[in-house]
C-alpha cells in the first residue's frame, strides 16, 4: 500500500465521507462531551483542536470489555500487540509509532517504567475505570517527553451522586473468575468512591513452539480509593490511589513467572479565582515494580518509582482568549539488582498554551522548555488552526514537535546501554474535517497525518546494542463515524497508515509489528430489558523484523464478538459475552499465541 501523495488520497476520502457520511466510523466521542486530556484543562470536544476519543463507564459495560487493550481497540489508529493472552506483555501503538511513544497518564500522574520506557496496561483493573480519554498525535508541547504518538489518560471511579454499591462477579474460560465490589456516594460539594478487586485465570499457553507447552495463568488483586471536597471558598481538594499486584505465569528462557505491583497516588488543590482564573497544585507518584523468577528462583527485579509535582494556572484573558502555564516537576528512581551507572535523574519542564478565537477560526498555540539532568535542554512546541463551517463542519490544521527522553536501560544497561544518547525528535503535520447532522445522530471525522522522527533508537543485530541512527515517517489517514440507523446504533472507524523506515540498509521497509490498514465496527441495539450489540475488527498482515521477510510476516486476521445483557430485576442484570466466535487462529506478537473460542458471563448488582 501507498500513501504518497498523501494529500491526494485524504482528497479523496474526505469526499467520499462527505458524499456518503454513514459508511465509516466514528469511536465513542460525543461532540459536547468535556475533555481535559488534549489541552491539560477543561475544554468540549468542540472547542479542542486534536482528534479525541472518550470512553465512558457506560461504554466499558455496554461493550462488556475484559481489560484497557482490549477496550482501546475501539479506538480509531490503535493496534496492539499482545503475548499470549490476558495478564501478558502488551504493547499499544498508536498512529504507528512506538509502544514507547504513547504518554499514559492516571487522575494526571505519569506511569510507566523508568527501565523499559513502556506502560504494562495490562495489569490496570478496568473495573476501576471512570473514563479514558485518548488524544492522538503530538502532545510533548503541554506534557513533555513520551507523547510523540499520543496521550492515553485514564480517569478512576470518583462518585458524588447519594450511597450507590455495585457488585459484580463473572466467571468464564480458561477457568476465568473475576469478582469486584464498587462502593461510591457523596453529594453535590463531597464524593467518594472505594473499589476492590480479584481476578484470574489459568490461561493458556501463551507461546507457539510449544517449548512449554503448559497453560500460562495470570493473578490481580486491585484496590481503588478516590475522594475529595469542594469548600465554599472555591478550593477544590481531591485525592487517589490506585494499587494493582499479582502473580503473572509466561514462557521464556530467563523466567516464567513474575511479580508485580502497579500504583498511582494523586493529590490535587484546585483553587478558582474569581470568573478568571483557576490555580491547581499536583503531587503524585507511581510505582512499576517487577520480580521475575525460573522454575521458583529468583532472577531479577526491577522497581522504578516516579514523584510529579505540577503547579498550573488557567487565565480567561478576555471572553475569546485563554492562556495556560504551569511548571512540572520529575523524578525517576531506579532500584534493581542489576547494576545501573545511574540510578535517579531530575527533569523540569515549563509550558504555555493560548487559544484565541476570532469568529468561526480558532487558533491554539503551546510551548514547552524541559531541562533533563540526563540529556540536557529540549523545547517542543504546537500549533492548530481550526474554522466552523456551514451544515456543522469543520477543518483543522496542525504542526507539532515532540520527543522521547532515553530511558535507564538504553542509557545504562550494561552492555547494550549507550550514556550519550539524546531524545528521540519528531515532527507532526495534520488535517482534518468532521461534521455533524441530524441533531448530531450522525457524527463523521476524517484526519491525515504525516509524522517525521529522527534518532529512533534500536538494538540492531548481531550485537543488540542500543543504537541511534534510525528515521521513520509514518503517514496515515483516519477515518470514523456513528449515526443510529434503524434502530441500531452503529460506530465505526478505518486506519490506513504506512509506518516507514527512513534510513540503513532497511530503508522503505514497514517497522515491525504495525499493520497498515486497521478496522473496526460496533453495532449494538437496545431492546429495553435486553441489549445486544457485535464488534468486528480486522488487521492487515505486519512483520516481525526490520527486513521485512516475507517468512517471518505475521498474516492479516478478522475477529467477531458478540454480546448480550439482560435486567433480571430493577437491580440485577447478567451479561455474556462471546468473543473471537470465528475461532480465528492469529497471532499479534511473533511466537505467542491469542485465544480462540471464548467467552465470559457476568452478573452485576446496582441498587437503583
Amino acid at each position: 500500500m501507498k500513501l504518497s501523495p498523501l494529500a491526494a488520497q485524504f482528497g479523496t476520502v474526505t469526499l467520499c465521507l462527505l458524499a456518503s457520511p454513514l459508511v465509516l466510523a466514528e469511536d465513542t466521542t460525543t461532540l459536547d462531551e468535556i475533555v481535559v486530556t488534549a489541552d491539560r484543562k477543561a475544554r468540549t470536544v468542540d472547542e479542542t483542536l486534536a482528534p479525541v476519543s472518550i470512553i465512558t463507564r457506560a461504554d466499558i459495560e455496554k461493550y462488556q470489555a475484559n481489560s484497557i487493550p482490549d477496550v482501546l481497540r475501539h479506538v480509531p489508529g490503535i493496534n496492539l500487540s499482545n503475548s499470549g493472552g490476558m495478564g501478558k506483555a502488551t504493547f499499544v501503538f498508536m498512529r504507528g509509532t512506538n509502544s514507547s511513544h504513547v504518554l499514559v497518564l492516571i487522575d494526571g500522574i505519569k506511569m510507566g517504567s523508568a527501565t523499559t520506557g513502556s506502560v504494562a496496561l495490562e495489569d490496570l483493573p478496568l473495573a476501576q475505570v471512570e473514563r479514558i480519554e485518548v488524544v492522538r498525535g503530538p502532545r510533548s508541547s503541554l506534557y513533555g517527553s513520551e507523547a510523540i504518538g499520543g496521550v492515553i489518560q485514564i480517569f478512576t471511579r470518583k462518585g458524588g451522586k447519594d450511597f450507590q454499591p455495585e457488585i459484580s462477579i463473572s466467571a468464564g474460560s480458561n477457568n476465568t473468575q473475576k469478582a469486584n465490589v464498587n462502593l461510591a456516594g457523596g453529594n453535590t460539594t463531597t464524593w467518594y468512591n472505594l473499589n476492590a478487586g480479584t481476578e484470574q485465570t489459568d490461561g493458556f499457553n501463551a507461546t507457539a513452539n510449544n517449548k512449554e507447552p503448559d497453560a500460562d495463568g495470570y493473578e490481580r488483586d486491585s484496590v481503588a480509593l478516590r475522594a475529595g471536597h469542594r469548600f465554599a471558598n472555591g478550593t477544590d481538594v481531591d485525592v487517589s490511589l490506585l494499587q494493582a499486584q499479582g502473580n503473572n505465569d509466561y514462557d521464556g528462557a530467563f523466567g516464567n513467572q513474575g511479580e508485580f505491583v502497579q500504583q498511582a497516588v494523586n493529590g490535587k488543590l484546585r483553587q478558582t479565582l474569581g470568573n478568571q482564573a483557576v490555580l491547581t497544585a499536583q503531587l503524585g507518584q507511581s510505582k512499576d515494580e517487577s520480580d521475575n523468577f525460573k522454575d521458583g528462583d529468583f532472577k531479577s527485579r526491577f522497581n522504578t518509582t516516579r514523584t510529579t509535582a505540577t503547579v498550573q494556572a488557567d487565565v480567561q484573558i478576555t471572553s475569546n482568549s485563554s492562556l495556560t502555564v504551569g511548571i512540572d516537576q520529575q523524578n525517576d528512581k531506579v532500584d534493581s539488582n542489576t547494576t545501573y551507572d545511574v540510578t535517579s535523574r531530575d527533569n523540569t519542564g515549563m509550558f504555555s498554551s493560548y487559544q484565541h478565537s476570532i469568529g468561526a477560526t480558532q487558533f491554539d498555540v503551546s510551548a514547552r522548555h524541559d531541562d533533563n539532568e540526563q540529556f540536557g535542554k529540549h523545547t517542543t512546541g504546537g500549533v492548530a488552526v481550526g474554522r466552523d463551517l456551514p451544515n456543522g463542519m469543520r477543518v483543522t490544521a496542525a504542526y507539532g514537535t515532540a520527543f522521547k527522553a532515553p530511558t535507564f536501560n538504553n542509557l545504562y544497561y550494561p552492555f547494550s546501554g549507550d550514556a550519550s544518547l539524546q531524545p528521540e525528535e519528531s515532527r507532526n503535520t495534520e488535517f482534518g474535517v468532521s461534521g455533524k447532522a441530524a441533531l448530531d445522530k450522525v457524527r463523521w471525522s476524517a484526519n491525515a497525518f504525516s509524522n517525521n522522527i529522527d534518532n529512533l533508537i534500536s538494538y540492531p543485530p548481531p550485537t543488540y546494542k542500543v543504537s541511534q541512527t534510525d528515521k521513520a515517517r509514518i503517514q496515515g489517514v483516519e477515518l470514523s463515524a456513528g449515526t443510529q440507523l434503524a434502530g441500531w446504533e452503529v460506530n465505526t472507524n478505518l486506519t490506513l497508515q504506512k509506518p516507514e523506515n527512513r534510513s540503513g540498509v532497511d530503508a522503505g521497509n514497514n517497522l515491525i509489528l504495525r499493520p497498515e490498514r486497521l478496522a473496526s465496527m460496533d453495532i449494538d441495539r437496545d431492546l429495553g430489558k435486553f441489549r445486544v450489540g457485535a464488534t468486528v475488527r480486522g488487521e492487515s498482515q505486519r512483520y516481525t523484523d526490520t527486513a521485512n521477510t516475507e517468512s517471518k510476516k505475521l498474516a492479516g486476521y478478522g475477529t467477531l464478538d458478540l454480546r448480550a445483557d439482560y435486567q433480571l430485576a430493577k437491580s440485577w442484570t447478567v451479561g455474556a459475552k462471546l468473543s473471537n466466535v470465528l475461532d480465528k487462529d492469529y497471532q499479534t506478537n511473533n511466537g505467542y499465541n491469542q485465544d480462540g473460542v471464548n467467552g465470559l458471563v457476568t452478573v452485576r448488582y446496582a441498587p437503583k
